[in-house]
């Protein structure tokens, strides 16, 4: 997958990337640091938004954010 054409940021608050600059997130390169955050510190709506900008299968999701 190929986010090199990003058209939108996920819906996420900003805030829970505190130490980097929101708008210069390469959510590519960064997706892992980016999972692990939302997974950490954000809410199930958030939690949502984030699998779907990375596409991530719904059933896997709950797995992986509930470790």
């Amino acid at each position: 997958m190929s986010y090199s054409n990003i058209t939108y940021l996920p819906k996420v608050r900003p805030i829970l990337f505190w130490d980097t600059d929101f708008y210069k997130i390469d959510w590519e390169r960064q997706k892992s640091a980016v999972i692990k955050r939302i997974k950490e510190r954000g809410n199930a709506e958030e939690k949502k938004e984030i699998a779907n900008f990375y596409n991530i299968n719904p059933e896997d999701t709950v797995n992986s954010f509930t470790k």
